[in-house]
């Protein structure tokens, strides 16, 4: 039997984390009036499960997990910002202080190092996760329309910055492409 070699206080903390994960919804969806919107949690795992499934074999699938587990976790003491509220400096300082506060209470300095990896993108699998994480809500937003969870149809809106995302990564995201693409042809 593995022994659990933590301090008292860093159980603690994660069971608050992992709380707040849970808890906090994605303002996108919210702002959209979504009926019963993912939580930051729920996206997550979404993304981990899409990355399990589609990572290219050349990528290292364990970084790209960790990627997709960690990429919204500052959000729980940042906020859930949403594309054009603030600027893009300002939200990744504020980003980078929660990473690293989390970091901090979990006694884990490979978080803030992970995140840091996925807000540069200088590797295959940031971008990869990145460009993952848009399709991600295209995947949400048409299950959100198939199942009349939104006033208003949001597969459109939603595949229009996905593909913005995934164009501009070439090659390495033709599979993503090809996805998109099935997505929109069943509108």
């Amino acid at each position: 039997m593995r022994s659990i070699n933590m301090e008292k206080q860093t159980i603690k903390n994660i069971a608050n984390i992992l709380g707040k994960f849970k808890d906090l919804k994605r303002r996108g969806w919210v702002l959209k009036n979504v009926s019963n919107p993912e939580s930051d949690a729920e996206h997550s795992f979404s993304l981990a499960f899409l990355t399990l499934i589609l990572a290219p074999k050349e990528l290292n699938l364990l970084k790209c997990l960790k990627l997709a587990l960690i990429h919204d976790l500052p959000e729980i003491y940042s906020s859930d910002f949403i594309p054009g509220e603030i600027a893009p400096e300002k939200k990744l300082l504020l980003e980078k202080q929660a990473i690293n506060k989390i970091s901090e209470e979990l006694n884990n300095k490979e978080i803030s190092e992970l995140f840091a990896e996925f807000a540069t993108q200088e590797t295959p699998e940031a971008r990869f996760v990145n460009a993952l994480d848009k399709l991600d809500n295209v995947f949400t937003a048409q299950y959100y329309d198939n199942n009349k969870r939104s006033p208003q149809p949001l597969l459109h809106e939603f595949s229009q910055t996905a593909g913005n995302k995934i164009s501009s990564m070439g090659e390495e995201a033709t599979i993503l492409s090809q996805i998109l693409d099935i997505l929109n042809t069943n509108q």
